[in-house]
């Protein structure tokens, strides 16, 4: 882990590569690893790509001081389900921007599975850590996509230029 002496993050208006990042806009979702009834974390990841290949992989940078992080590790797995519109509060309560009394899993309809727990009626999927490693100021996550659900997607959730809007 490296301690910066400044907050990369303070002054993002002038900064024109997060400016070029904020254009691009991303899928939301949540990434989790755990047990609901045990030790279980999860945090919003927007920064994320579905890799072709055999197998196909799915590639994530989290925050390397998040307790997904952490447990992921342990873990060695990963669940990853995708937001829909009214999924708002509950991307912002696992980015931390939102607090929530009873822990982020209290809000939404959440249920474990094999590689974490996933939010309910949305598509996910769970991966099988190959490697992490240090990328600027987050973690790269590599995994094997092993399993996948998909559902309907009328109002699949985004994040652009720092605001969230459906497509």
């Amino acid at each position: 882990m490296t301690i910066h002496s400044t907050n990369p993050f303070a002054d993002p208006i002038n900064e024109p590569a997060r400016q070029l990042r904020g254009r691009l806009g991303a899928r939301v979702t949540i990434w989790a690893a755990g047990a609901l009834d045990d030790a279980a974390a999860g945090l919003t990841v927007s920064s994320m790509m579905v890799v072709p290949g055999s197998p196909w992989r799915v590639v994530g940078l989290v925050n390397v001081d998040s307790d997904l992080a952490e447990l992921a590790a342990d873990t060695a797995r990963i669940a990853i389900s995708l937001l829909d519109g009214p999924d708002e509060e509950i991307s912002e309560t696992f980015s931390g921007a939102l607090p929530s009394l009873r822990g982020p899993f209290a809000r939404g309809d959440w249920e474990d599975s094999e590689w974490g727990p996933r939010l309910a009626q949305r598509s996910w999927a769970g991966i099988g850590i190959e490697q992490t490693r240090p990328l600027g100021w987050l973690l790269e996550v590599t995994g094997t996509l092993q399993h996948i659900e998909i559902t309907e997607d009328p109002a699949p959730l985004h994040h652009i230029r720092g605001r969230y809007r459906t497509l």
